[in-house]
């Protein structure tokens, strides 16, 4: 197949492209870097973004029309307080690319939604389905829940085939540094004490690997139907604390330090339990 990638260069996106590769699917991933993106066997990347694509030349380096989108790009996974920076590219930007890719032949958009965007829906739960009313509490998850319904709309106005899967709370290698896995792996590894949060809250961890193999399967499913939106959540299926979560990885790195818990405060607004219903 002929896939558009954007966000390659993230987290998820570097894990994700490989996977691409291998089955063979013909790649153009786009970047905003000012240096070059690190080389993939079987992926061309093209200096480009949501504001500036240019798809005449993305055609050209696919060898024809675009058959799928695989969004992975976001503003604002860090948060920030900067409410018009997340609309204008998780939402603004977005719908012009996506409106672009769709008069350029694209029939399937798949995107990397996230379990935030359920926000305080998310307490009334203890497995939050995918019908739930998203009830976002801050700017990045209500952009994304926006997103969300914009892909919707253009499903059914234009006839295309759309997935959002939304994970919970990804961790792995690549992951950037200041995040709790890392951050933590680091605390361990050097034998420091490593403070945190009470690690009262509930969460579903889920490696990145798993969250990169079921993008991948979305590029190829046939089960999805034109004209309707697809939203499937992604995790582990089992719940677990912040502070187990942390004892377990400190355990298995075998950290001499103490995890000081209490020594950070909660965020304000924070959902106490995000566990999303696996189907």
């Amino acid at each position: 197949m002929k896939i558009v990638v954007t966000g390659g260069t993230g987290f998820i996106g570097s894990h994700v492209l490989p996977l691409l590769a291998n089955e063979g699917n013909t790649i153009i991933a786009l970047h905003r870097r000012e240096s070059d993106p690190p080389k993939m066997n079987g992926v061309a990347w093209h200096k480009s973004s949501y504001e500036t694509a240019n798809w005449a030349d993305i055609k050209q380096l696919l060898g024809g029309k675009p058959d799928v989108i695989l969004n992975l790009a976001a503003y604002g996974v860090s948060p920030t307080q900067e409410w018009s920076e997340y609309f204008k590219w998780n939402v603004s930007y977005t719908l012009d690319f996506w409106l672009a890719a769709i008069e350029n032949g694209v029939t399937r958009i798949i995107s990397c939604g996230s379990c935030f965007e359920y926000g305080a829906a998310s307490n009334q739960y203890d497995f939050i389905p995918t019908t739930a009313a998203p009830q976002p509490l801050g700017p990045y998850a209500a952009s994304k829940a926006a997103a969300t319904m914009l892909l919707s709309a253009l499903s059914a106005s234009y006839n295309i085939e759309a997935l959002v899967l939304r994970p919970c709370i990804v961790f792995g290698e690549g992951e950037k540094a200041s995040r709790l896995w890392p951050s933590l792996r680091k605390a361990a590894l050097q034998g420091e004490d490593f403070q945190m949060t009470s690690g009262l809250q509930v969460r579903d961890f889920i490696p990145v690997e798993k969250v990169a193999e079921a993008l991948v399967y979305g590029v190829r499913r046939t089960d999805l139907t034109k004209g309707r939106l697809v939203i499937e959540n992604l995790g582990s299926g089992v719940p677990m604390s912040v502070r187990d979560f942390a004892l377990e990885w400190w355990h298995k790195w075998d950290g001499k330090g103490e995890l000081l818990f209490g020594h950070v405060a909660g965020r304000a607004g924070e959902a106490s339990r995000i566990v999303p219903e696996i189907s």
